[in-house]
């Protein structure tokens, strides 16, 4: 099909905002509030906060907030009611400020995040406005790393690290107020959250709760939290709506379907270039490889469009002419290059600004004028059937679209280019499914038998999970013997796997580690598998091939990733304990992971998350190497750590396919990763991987390791009754 140039039709006085809801109110998009100073991204893989009040005193920082003017609002409704529901943009100052405006009456405050990252930075910043050294007055506790006390007043923590606490406190006395922050995202331990502090603010009528958010439906979760009688229409939860000053948004829609979205958002980038008047353009896309398929092409534009400028003062339409800075916008991209976005541009320079959804609600860009919506995001979901999840691009929901709109109404009248017809954007969802819908439960229900919640069919979820889900997280628990026939916690297994802060899969192996004496190799391998990114990638010219070659030949075995990170784990020890001196160490540690192409963050988190790891298996659990007769040598001990690698990871288990691609136990179609140093080697007949990825109509294995059949058969004849 010839990709045609995307044909816009002028918006109809119905879809110019703001406009009136049924109730005759009008409503806002977003909260455009010009003055928003702080901005976080919360995206799973990077942290961006941008201030642009930096310059002025801390306490005039805080009172240019837009939350600020709210402040007295805010308590006087959480001393009314015992559910606050707060709804205001990201960047308005919720996260930071309520928790200590909440703190500043009595309340001992616990503050949940979706990340771990956006929890260490909220409790710096906080800390730092209060004057406080972090860990005494605002503290942070997150999956593995902790710094506060038993005396601190704000504590911001993860979501699953909550959930740990209700193990030793099902009530949470240790608190009087707690923030459940990023609700929008709803997230599995988001949903779980919710459902459990219903049940303990039944318990406790003294317990506050604030459930903040930047984009969700609020009648939703009023009437989630509201304990009150319905009979006699009395509530205890209401909605607090921080708006803020907002301009009026034009939203065009093509005439006819495109045929290549990312080439119809290039040619629409270069007609508003050439056709509006000044103002940054933010265009969203689904993913890295559209984002920079994109920039190539508008990059070319801009380098001749700035050539060309030099010449002329205004384009055949009129409008003045101005020079483009092209800049991408996604999740792994490096932090220095991210925070670029938020820079002011220099003098009569339009940024055009390629995005993932992070700019849909996580950050706030600020100087958008013009908005291109693709239509589509990218979404993981589980398919209990085949037992992988997969990342699929799809349509967004009616709800995407009016946040991605909002974008464009900050500081003056905005306009946003939709890619799809009017048409087809009434035929859109209304919302998209909730994480708890589309996603593996068996982790999620391990830690709901832990806190005694053995009826898992009556538990309030927000939004209840589909049976099939369900089912197939109680089959994956009991396949790995974390749950009896009665579907119980077993004593010697469950409880243990319950207590470790990792994918059941993973606790499984770190549980049998003793077993197969190999307990210190175990730790490292799942260390290394909880962190993302060991190996650089931002290399170009003949580092490219240098990396290869090193990573080859001082890495890469062919048993697989996961024997391959257990080389790279235990050659940063070695490197990191010939040195004694602190400043010696760190400094030997960081030219050898330059010299070995390796990010040297990366393996310093993972040291952590083992330390942490062995603290709990080798003096809480008291798991000890069992002994073994003779010698043990290098090929014996290795077939014992891919044996107990196996022990935990042989759900996930496939065997090479005549077509020459991979059969999952459950029928999943699959492929080696480009990434994996098993793709350029003779393909194994059988695999376990630990994760897969999805790109295009692929579903990639990652973190794999070769293994034999009959391991199979021996370590988990209950799964595999034949082969």
């Amino acid at each position: 099909m010839i990709s045609r140039k995307p044909i816009f039709q002028k918006p109809a006085d119905d879809i110019l905002y703001p406009v009136r809801n049924k109730n005759g109110e009008i409503e806002t998009l977003v909260n455009p509030n010009i003055d928003t100073a702080l901005t976080t991204d919360t995206d799973s893989k990077t942290n961006v906060v941008y201030n642009r009040y930096h310059h002025l005193p801390l306490e005039t920082q805080r009172q240019r907030l837009p939350v600020f003017q709210y402040r007295n609002h805010i308590l006087y409704l959480l001393e009314k009611y015992q559910t606050l529901i707060l709804i205001g943009e990201t960047g308005c100052g919720k996260s930071t400020q309520v928790p200590q405006y909440v703190y500043e009456v009595g309340h001992k405050v616990c503050v949940t995040q979706p990340r771990v990252t956006a929890c260490v930075s909220l409790a710096c910043r906080v800390a730092e406005e209060r004057g406080a050294t972090l860990g005494e007055d605002v503290g942070y506790a997150a999956a593995m790393t902790s710094c506060r006390t038993p005396d601190t007043g704000i504590v911001f923590m993860t979501e699953g690290v909550l959930l740990r606490e209700m193990f030793a406190s099902p009530l949470l006395m240790q608190y009087t107020c707690i923030v459940l922050d990023e609700v929008h995202e709803r997230s599995q331990m988001t949903d779980v959250l919710m459902g459990l502090l219903k049940k303990i603010a039944k318990k406790r009528k003294n317990l506050k709760i604030v459930v903040s958010s930047a984009t969700m439906d609020a009648e939703f979760l009023k009437d989630f939290f509201n304990l009150g009688d319905k009979n006699s229409h009395t509530n205890t939860s209401v909605i607090m709506s921080m708006q803020g000053r907002t301009h009026p948004i034009d939203v065009f829609y093509v005439e006819e379907p495109v045929a290549d979205y990312v080439k119809a958002t290039v040619d629409t980038v270069i007609k508003i270039h050439e056709n509006q008047p000044f103002g940054d353009i933010l265009a969203f896309l689904t993913s890295q490889e559209e984002i920079l398929a994109a920039l190539d092409t508008i990059q070319i534009y801009a380098e001749e469009n700035n050539e060309k400028n030099k010449y002329r003062k205004s384009f055949s339409s009129g409008i003045q002419a101005a020079n483009l800075s092209v800049l991408p916008m996604y999740g792994s991209l490096p932090l220095y290059r991210q925070i670029k976005v938020f820079q002011m541009g220099d003098k009569n320079v339009r940024k055009v600004i390629l995005a993932t959804n992070i700019a849909e609600t996580s950050v706030t860009i600020p100087g958008i004028v013009y908005v291109i919506d693709c239509g589509f995001h990218k979404l993981p979901y589980f398919d209990p059937v085949l037992g992988v999840e997969c990342m699929s691009v799809c349509p967004v929901s009616r709800h995407n679209a009016t946040q991605r709109a909002g974008r464009a109404g900050r500081v003056a009248r905005g306009m946003c280019y939709r890619l799809y017809t009017e048409a087809e954007y009434e035929k859109l969802p209304e919302s998209v499914p909730p994480e708890m819908s589309r996603s593996d439960l068996s982790s999620l229900l391990l830690q709901l038998k832990a806190l005694g919640i053995h009826n898992l069919l009556r538990f309030t979820f927000p939004t209840p999970p589909p049976a099939k889900s369900l089912l197939s997280g109680l089959e994956t628990l009991y396949a790995l013997d974390a749950i009896d026939k009665a579907g119980n916690l077993t004593e010697a297994v469950g409880n243990k796997m319950a207590e470790l802060p990792l994918r059941p899969m993973c606790a499984k192996m770190l549980c049998n580690s003793g077993e197969f004496g190999c307990v210190d190799e175990v730790l490292s391998i799942v260390a290394m598998l909880q962190v993302e990114g060991v190996f650089v990638r931002q290399v170009a010219g003949k580092d490219k091939m240098t990396a290869r070659v090193v990573r080859r030949n001082n890495f890469e075995v062919v048993e697989g990733d996961l024997i391959m990170y257990l080389n790279v784990f235990e050659s940063y020890s070695k490197v990191k304990n010939t040195q004694r001196d602190e400043k010696l160490q760190r400094k030997a540690c960081k030219d050898w992971c330059q010299k070995m192409f390796i990010n040297y963050r990366v393996m310093e988190k993972a040291c952590e998350i083992r330390k942490s790891l062995e603290k709990l298996i080798k003096e809480n659990f008291k798991i000890e190497n069992k002994e073994f007769e003779g010698l043990d040598l290098g090929t014996a001990k290795s077939r014992r750590v891919m044996k107990c690698v196996v022990s935990g990871l042989f759900p996930q288990a496939a065997s090479l396919s005549v077509e020459g691609s991979y059969k999952g136990i459950r029928g999943a179609k699959l492929h080696i990763s480009p990434d994996s140093c098993l793709f350029h080697v003779q393909q194994p007949t059988w695999v376990v991987f630990a994760s897969v990825q999805s790109t295009g109509d692929k579903v990639f294995m990652r973190e794999m390791m070769t293994i034999e059949k009959e391991w199979l058969l021996e370590i988990a004849p209950h799964f595999y009754t034949h082969l």
